[in-house]
């Protein structure tokens, strides 16, 4: 997909007025689209237009939606267009829900996007980090927080860009416990959280959840009733209730492990966030299962199962690692009483996958 600078735009409203001055309304979109616009160029909704007009396919949009994120996430606009978020996490949400197993090239599409999907999320976190400055710039001992965030979060992208996938789900997990202890404080400075910072926790979940979903199609992550392709349907039934059961004993183990952690550390917030996700994404299944929907509901539960995954690795390194953040904001974890009505993430709903 071209990305137009200046100099591409100027060219693009060229041919977008040659065309418009011979009569062409239906070519100009479809010229505008065969070119390529980012988001944030004046000629994306003519792009967008012309998608429509060819009739672009649900997994080229998924495709298009994604690269066009990628670009304002490269530019440290990925909160202002997290909308483009949303539309990609839709489409690959009706991709993933068709015999995504059969079409090989979207499978290996699928694979490929995996790991950058977590770098996606270490780069929000940058821009997050940049644009709270405005809201603490004030507070006592913020402002070398910030900077120590912005080194932390470095260092976990280099770690991130060089590691294992074990590694790097480690890392994602610290990124959780850095981004909540600042959530933390700025809600405890500022009373709540403010909406544009709300933004970002928003998309990380996005995030978080096409990265559980494009695992488990391309046959990972860590289900162990199940083997990593699709059953026959006569065995359904009996590994649904197999995998219930063996949810609801992992999910006792994590909430034992939630209680034996410090309730002063961010680690607590975020499991329990990924716990309540994990639990609502289990009665999905239960009700899909329910209506005689087998498949749907085996492959929510399985996503519960990836939650709870991230739970219990959060508090395993809430455990083990333990961000080096000036002694002004750990004295304010037991100093500050915390918000009444805390912020947490929206709960995922298994929609379709």
């Amino acid at each position: 997909m071209s990305r137009l600078g200046k100099a591409g735009i100027a060219v693009a409203i060229v041919l977008v007025i040659v065309a418009a001055s011979i009569g062409g309304a239906m070519a100009t979109p479809i010229i505008v689209d065969s070119i390529g616009a980012s988001p944030d160029s004046p000629l994306y909704g003519l792009r967008r237009l012309g998608e429509k007009i060819r009739m672009v396919s649900e997994e080229e949009q998924m495709k298009r939606r994604w690269d066009e994120y990628l670009q304002m996430v490269n530019k440290g606009k990925g909160l202002e267009y997290a909308q483009i978020l949303e539309e990609f996490h839709e489409k690959m949400t009706k991709v993933a829900s068709a015999e995504v197993e059969a079409k090989e090239e979207i499978v290996r599409w699928m694979q490929e996007q995996v790991p950058g999907i977590g770098l996606v999320e270490l780069k929000l976190a940058g821009e997050c980090i940049s644009r709270s400055r405005g809201f603490v710039e004030n507070a006592p001992g913020f402002p070398e927080g910030l900077e120590n965030i912005i080194r932390i979060l470095q260092e976990l992208e280099q770690r991130y860009q060089a590691g294992t996938d074990e590694a790097r789900e480690n890392i994602l997990a610290q990124l959780q416990l850095v981004m909540e202890q600042l959530r933390i404080m700025i809600s405890r400075i500022r009373g709540q959280l403010p909406g544009e910072l709300r933004r970002y926790f928003d998309a990380d979940n996005l995030l978080m959840d096409a990265r559980i979903g494009l695992k488990l199609r391309i046959g990972g992550g860590p289900v162990p009733w199940i083997e990593n392709r699709w059953p026959v349907q006569e065995n359904l039934s009996q590994l649904f209730l197999e995998g219930l059961e063996k949810f609801d004993n992992k999910l006792t183990k994590v909430q034992q492990k939630l209680e034996e952690t410090s309730e002063n550390h961010p680690g607590i917030r975020a499991a329990e966030v990924q716990i309540q996700a994990a639990i609502e994404l289990r009665d999905n299944a239960i009700a899909e299962n329910s209506t005689g929907n087998l498949e749907k509901a085996v492959f929510i539960l399985k996503m519960a199962f990836m939650r709870l995954d991230c739970a219990e690795r959060m508090l395993e390194q809430a455990r083990v690692w333990r961000p080096e953040f000036p002694p002004t904001w750990w004295s304010w974890s037991k100093e500050l009483p915390i918000p009444m009505e805390p912020w947490k993430q929206p709960v995922p709903k298994g929609r379709g996958w």
